[in-house]
């Protein structure tokens, strides 16, 4: 037996889990959560991070990346890769069925946490260290047949995208189950709109608020910027708007919708910010006032701030190349067009 001593640095590279400007790779962070998941499948949450922070440790990454593992454990989660259940008071991560989605001409989004099957190519940049996606190539019947084998079946981006995110605020809201053909994207406005008259509670004319009242496109702006920009306002006309009201501090804010009728505004606090994304799209779809989302022959970027299930689908069809643009096939499938 030889044994041979590595340096750190060196076992990271290696490993995949630094990029070579020294960067943390977040591809590599997503492997060390697979690589477990794949072999034990029903595991512990607490297990399987301790598992990829062992390894960390070797690579002496650990102070670096703990906090960044638990993000990318998340992103998996959406990709629909594994799913957090809970038993008793423990939480696990369950492996989900392998599927693979078509992106483009000959290639595809490989959602799962096993090993690409043997005879499958992986199609990888030189950039690709932070998109955590696995993209192949499938090309032949070959290819389909060796997915087939290795139980990885092929789903539509639309089937992915069911039932659309805003139908678990839509529950919360209505208080009972809603059906995915129940609610329309427009319709969920006026349900929020609804409920806003119901339960929305009235602010003093001290409170401060920024509204999105400006018109679709062009640049969004920062709701807690330090002083209002892009398409937010402190004045906001009379009408329903999607908003921030200012909580606590200089930058506590609460995403709301608010109800302006000349002197008197009434606001109703959102669950979080992707209700308020929601939200946002919905109020575009109702009032006529759709927001931007522009497709050229390879992008794909919005000019809003998209809701997590929608940067999702983005993430698959391609990687990102700025804050709310992502790189794709020109026959990508397109996710904003089956919102109802």
């Amino acid at each position: 037996m030889i044994l041979e001593s590595i340096q750190r640095d060196a076992f990271a590279r290696e490993a995949g889990l630094v990029l070579n400007d020294g960067e943390i790779s977040q591809r590599g962070l997503a492997d060390l959560i697979r690589v477990p998941l794949s072999r034990w499948g029903l595991s512990r949450r607490s297990s399987v991070l301790r598992h990829a922070r062992d390894h960390l440790d070797v690579a002496g990454l650990r102070d670096n990346a703990s906090e960044l593992l638990t993000k990318v454990l998340g992103q998996l989660m959406r990709l629909g890769e594994c799913a957090e259940i809970r038993i008793g008071h423990q939480r696990y991560i369950a492996p989900a069925p392998p599927r693979w989605i078509q992106t483009g001409e000959g290639s595809a989004a490989l959602l799962s946490v096993a090993t690409i099957p043997e005879g499958i190519e992986e199609l990888r940049s030189d950039d690709s260290g932070n998109d955590i996606v696995r993209r192949i190539q499938v090309q032949t019947d070959t290819d389909l047949a060796t997915l087939r084998m290795a139980g990885v079946r092929q789903a539509s981006l639309d089937e992915w995208l069911v039932p659309h995110g805003y139908l678990d605020h839509g529950r919360r809201r209505a208080g009972r189950l809603i059906r995915s053909d129940e609610l329309s994207l427009s319709r969920f406005w006026e349900l929020l709109v609804s409920a806003a008259g119901k339960h929305g509670l009235h602010l003093d004319d001290d409170a401060q608020i920024r509204a999105v009242v400006r018109e679709p496109g062009g640049y969004f702006g920062k709701y807690n910027s330090d002083t209002c920009e892009g398409r937010w306002s402190e004045v906001a006309p009379d009408g329903v708007w999607c908003a921030y009201r200012r909580g606590y501090g200089p930058r506590h804010w609460l995403p709301i919708i608010v109800v302006v009728d000349g002197c008197r505004r009434r606001a109703m606090d959102l669950y979080d910010g992707d209700e308020w994304r929601w939200a946002l799209i919905a109020r575009g779809r109702n009032t006529g006032m759709e927001e931007r989302v522009e497709r050229r022959e390879d992008r794909i970027g919005t000019s809003f701030p998209a809701p997590d299930q929608l940067v999702t689908a983005m993430d698959i069809l391609g990687p990102r190349r700025g804050a709310w643009s992502w790189e794709v096939s020109p026959v990508a499938p397109d996710p904003w067009a089956v919102l109802r």
